[in-house]
């Protein structure tokens, strides 16, 4: 069993041109054209069982909408299972949550560099206790965006979570892209879920010393696809030498347990 716990797809109409404008700011190139059929290619291809959409909204006003297109798609099943947005400037979060809860979406994801907040900031804190009253993740994007020049969710800034009752996040990147060294002293350890999307520039050793010092069953493997394969996220993985229980808890076990399949 393979899940990819983080990946994206578009809409058909808007799906190349988004990644084109995304590809170009960033400088990096992607695979397939962005779309949910191209999606599930590369999963067949790459052997993956089971993949989980990450979706952004990039305005307040784009979160109703984008649910309840993501709790529709769930309910037809199939091999992607499309976690919920939400945004910091969005008030309605209450009663969205409790709504994404009782159509069993188990997690949202939110990105500090496209809604420009800090994830530790405490106007966060009244969003991260409903999320924990709903059993509700938060998986964010960590560390440097190559398409940015500002870095909002830094590790000394996630670090005021660690203890925050209740509340699961995922932190994506293996806990901050490209500041792993600060990872390594301030988040290693803490109670937080890292998966191990777009980290094929990762230093091999770092990475193991990582996720052995972290622990496996807080590890999620992910590709961040159409930025990322899942066979060379994998390949990578492969190479590290790590048991074969510390292998099923990244692939598929603590997926599971997060996603409640």
């Amino acid at each position: 069993m393979l899940i990819d716990f983080h990946t994206h797809y578009f809409p058909d109409k808007i799906a190349r041109e988004s990644c084109d404008k995304l590809a170009h700011a960033a400088g990096v190139p992607y695979y397939g054209d962005g779309t949910l059929a191209g999606l599930v290619k590369f999963m067949r291809e790459d052997g993956v069982d089971i993949s989980v959409n990450a979706p952004v909204a990039t305005r307040p006003e784009q979160v109703q909408g984008i649910n309840r297109k993501m709790i529709e798609f769930n309910k037809a099943g199939g091999p992607v299972i499309c976690l919920g947005a939400m945004h910091p400037g969005f008030a309605g979060y209450k009663e969205e949550l409790a709504l994404l809860k009782a159509n069993g979406v188990r997690g949202i994801k939110m990105h500090p560099e496209y809604q420009q907040f800090c994830p530790g900031d405490r106007t966060m804190f009244g969003l991260y206790e409903a999320c924990a009253e709903n059993d509700i993740f938060v998986l964010f994007h960590s560390g440097v965006d190559i398409g940015y020049s500002s870095v909002h969710c830094t590790p000394e800034s996630v670090k005021k979570l660690s203890g925050f009752g209740g509340l699961t996040v995922v932190l994506a990147h293996m806990g901050a892209y490209r500041l792993w060294d600060e990872v390594e002293k301030q988040l290693v350890g803490e109670n937080f879920y890292f998966d191990i999307a777009y980290c094929g520039e990762m230093d091999d050793g770092q990475l193991k010393r990582m996720i052995t010092n972290h622990g496996s069953d807080k590890v999620l493997f992910a590709t961040d696809f159409p930025w990322e394969r899942a066979s060379v996220i994998k390949k990578k993985v492969e190479g590290l030498g790590l048991p074969r229980e510390d292998l099923d808890n990244i692939y598929f076990k603590n997926a599971s347990k997060l996603l409640k399949i």
